[in-house]
């Protein structure tokens, strides 16, 4: 979290919101949103289907059948990319129609830069699930952080020389190394994944499309939204794109990191806990993560609500972004970090129906949610302006996340006290975070009213774990017995 934050300063600090910022921020995004559409719901499912396949089957069958799906993969990808590269006007025409010129022949030139990332990109998903599959979970994440690393590292040297075309270097090198990373964990583990080759089938990819099935239609809705929504904001004006993309990525980072929990090791344990019918086991794995995320989000969204005007100076006010233009990207991300308390509620409820073999619900109203998105979207656009967009985004998915919660396979009952007293506690942390910094809190250093809104989160949220009885109060008092109780 902290590198991806840090290549956001620093993007910010040499690109500012203008037309190349916009036109990097669409083509790339166009390439990972195609990824999603396609090959989203495959990653999202594998690690089930693969444990399923393992325990039923065997390991070797498990793998055969995940050689033919890696290869069928690769070929449609390939495919995908030359015709990416063929016509690119096609794509163009879809998430920016108002360009032209200038603009136009800047974001088709982009456009063919990124495209072969998408299948750098796949590749990185098919192995990352596979060695989750296997238990392996740090030795991924390890891989992605050197990655982060060395792209940071290029955007330093390479930035002032060559411009937006730095983030291209940086974001190839990135994936390139993270795959050869993920290749040589693959090879050290013994993983026989490129073996007997002549007994592939594409047959055998048949069982991952039918349990991925019902997600294509989420995915490709949802798809469509992130373009309609693109689409939408490259009419507002220039620089509006970078605003989005600059106050958005602070939600959308913490989201990433605990969608990674969720699918790595939540996804896994409670696929186990329900083929071995362990109801209970079940639940308590489930509220474990549930609650100590929640208490995350909150720290997110007590923070962008208290005092978003200072992380954005912070970050931002050393490039060339105007002071109107950091006002709205301090005050889009108080919003969006209101929308990821919802998507949050909406990830972790699907990964559990997911693992409980209900992921068709997830599916249906994985739909339902991106539709509410494209409809509020295009009414109130003129009316809320680029406002609307974390406003959809919160109630969509709150909804949805309300009605998944209803079809969860155990402990509804517990589960719904346990969300109440969490969200409780939410409201009561921002709205005392709030009102403090609005009649109070009142420093001339951004980083000293960071440090200081930190400190009173940390006061809030424990005095609120001991006086609602927490669960996590308990690792309070063992680690206060462990460093500061003198041992006898």
């Amino acid at each position: 979290m902290g590198i991806t934050i840090f290549t956001l300063s620093l993007s910010a600090k040499y690109f500012g919101v203008s037309l190349e910022k916009d036109v990097w921020v669409l083509a790339l995004n166009c390439i990972i949103i195609l990824d999603l559409a396609i090959w989203g719901p495959f990653n999202e499912t594998f690690r089930a289907k693969f444990i399923f396949f393992k325990e039923e089957f065997g390991e070797d069958e498990a793998l055969r059948r995940t050689n033919s799906l890696l290869i069928f993969t690769n070929i449609i990808t390939i495919i995908l990319v030359a015709f990416i590269l063929w016509k690119p006007e096609t794509i163009a025409a879809v998430i920016a129609p108002g360009y032209e010129g200038q603009k136009l022949t800047l974001l088709l030139f982009m456009i063919r830069v990124v495209a072969p990332s998408f299948l750098f990109n796949q590749l990185t998903q098919i192995f990352i699930s596979i060695l989750n599959a296997y238990n392996s979970i740090y030795i991924p994440e390890i891989a992605g952080f050197i990655s982060s690393i060395i792209s940071l590292l290029l955007i330093i040297f390479l930035a002032p020389q060559i411009g937006i075309i730095a983030l291209a270097y940086s974001y190839y090198s990135g994936l390139i190394l993270l795959l050869l990373l993920l290749i040589l964990q693959v090879y050290v583990k013994k993983i026989a994944l490129v073996k007997n080759l002549h007994h592939i089938k594409l047959s055998d990819t048949k069982p991952f499309l039918l349990f991925a099935l019902p997600f294509f239609f989420p995915y490709f809705v949802g798809q469509i939204a992130g373009i309609i929504e693109k689409s939408i904001a490259s009419t507002l004006g220039t620089g509006i794109i970078s605003a989005i993309d600059y106050s958005r990525k602070f939600s959308d980072i913490l989201l990433g990191v605990l969608s990674s929990v969720f699918t790595t090791m939540l996804l896994p344990v409670l696929s186990l806990k329900f083929v071995q019918k362990d109801q209970e086991g079940f639940v308590f794995e489930f509220r474990q993560i549930y609650q100590l995320a929640f208490l995350i989000v909150t720290a997110i969204a007590a923070i962008f609500t208290a005092c978003p005007g200072a992380f954005i100076a912070i970050l931002y006010q050393q490039g060339t972004i105007s002071e109107a233009a950091l006002l709205q990207i301090s005050n889009l991300t108080m919003f969006y970090s209101w929308s990821a308390v919802s998507i949050f509620l909406y990830l972790i409820i699907g990964m559990s129906l997911i693992s409980a073999q209900k992921g068709k619900y997830y599916a249906f109203y994985g739909v339902t949610a991106q539709l509410i998105m494209i409809g509020v979207n295009l009414a109130l656009y003129r009316f809320a302006g680029v406002y609307i967009f974390p406003l959809s985004l919160f109630l969509a998915h709150a909804l949805s996340a309300w009605l998944m919660f209803r079809k969860l396979p155990y402990g509804k009952r517990l589960l719904s006290r346990t969300t109440l007293k969490y969200l409780l506690i939410l409201i009561a942390v921002v709205a005392n975070m709030y009102l403090l910094n609005i009649n109070v809190i009142s420093f001339s250093s951004p980083y000293v009213t960071l440090i200081f809104n930190g400190f009173l989160f940390t006061v809030i949220l424990v005095s609120m774990l001991f006086t609602f009885k927490l669960d996590e109060r308990e690792i309070l008092v063992k680690l206060y017995n462990k460093f500061l109780v003198p041992q006898k």
